[in-house]
């Protein structure tokens, strides 16, 4: 039995056939993931909403955050969908997610795809710094609210290439989306989900035995690095750099990474 709590997650089914499930970065959401799932077409598709975030709720106990319990949210969701085992579609923290389901429940994952995600942050003393950062920015969100965080967030320069890359209205229902999330969910996110916060499972990437994906940006230099690290560990991977994209290769060039992986989906 999972020691960590127990939450329902909200999802969306789309489709027929295998099922894959798909899972959103931080101050993202099912909806937000819509651009890569609707280019999925041939897959069942469900499309979840992790804690703190979309329609999934948004406790005060930071516990259900942690990347373990949100895998373990995950496993329980996956428990109850037909023709099992998932392949496993997670981007940024999503993907961080997926990495720790497929570590603690293999089973349970067909495949995996890895959206500029990490397998965490190795070095104790880095990781403490970015636990800090973390820390701060989610009492940002405490003491300045919402809509401030989502100008502050939305202008780092990871997002240059996102907002380059889409149209003003586009761009604009990104930032609505973010601000119809839950401050306190994203807030806890930061606090219990953030990298700084993950258990690092550099150590175990060569136990997962798991088809799996590998996907950056050519313009997200760190994640492309990390894909590289990734990649050379885990025993049955591929990595995919998509080309003029950045942290949000599946938004900024769509139909070039669900190529990717469909041809991924296909083969495992």
């Amino acid at each position: 039995m999972s020691e960590h709590p127990s939450v329902q997650l909200a999802a969306t089914t789309t489709g027929s056939h295998d099922p894959v499930i798909v899972l959103h970065g931080f101050t993202g959401s099912a909806a937000a993931m819509a651009p890569l799932t609707e280019r999925l077409n041939g897959w069942r598709r469900i499309a979840v909403d992790l804690v703190g975030h979309g329609r999934s709720p948004s406790p005060a106990d930071l516990a259900p955050y942690s990347v373990e319990a949100m895998a373990d949210a995950v496993d329980r969701l996956a428990a109850g969908i037909p023709d099992g085992p998932c392949h496993v579609v997670g981007y940024s923290m999503g993907g961080r997610v997926a990495l720790a389901l497929a570590s603690a429940h293999p089973q349970t994952c067909r495949s995996l795809t890895l959206i500029s995600a990490t397998a965490g942050i190795a070095d104790a003393s880095q990781r403490a710094e970015r636990r800090r950062a973390d820390e701060a920015l989610a009492d940002r969100i405490d003491e300045h609210g919402l809509a401030r965080f989502v100008d502050e967030w939305t202008h780092l320069p990871m997002w240059d290439s996102l907002r380059a890359s889409l149209s003003s209205d586009a761009w604009q229902a990104s930032i609505d989306q973010r601000l119809r999330s839950d401050p306190t969910g994203l807030a806890n996110s930061l606090r219990a989900a953030g990298t700084g916060s993950m258990v690092p499972v550099w150590d175990r990437l060569a136990d997962v035995d798991v088809p799996t994906l590998i996907v950056c940006g050519e313009l997200d230099t760190k994640f492309v690095t990390i894909g590289h690290d990734m990649n050379n560990l885990l025993p049955a991977s591929e990595l995919v750099v998509v080309a003029g994209a950045g942290h949000a290769a599946h938004l900024e060039a769509p139909d070039d990474c669900a190529a990717a992986i469909r041809r991924h989906l296909a083969a495992s």
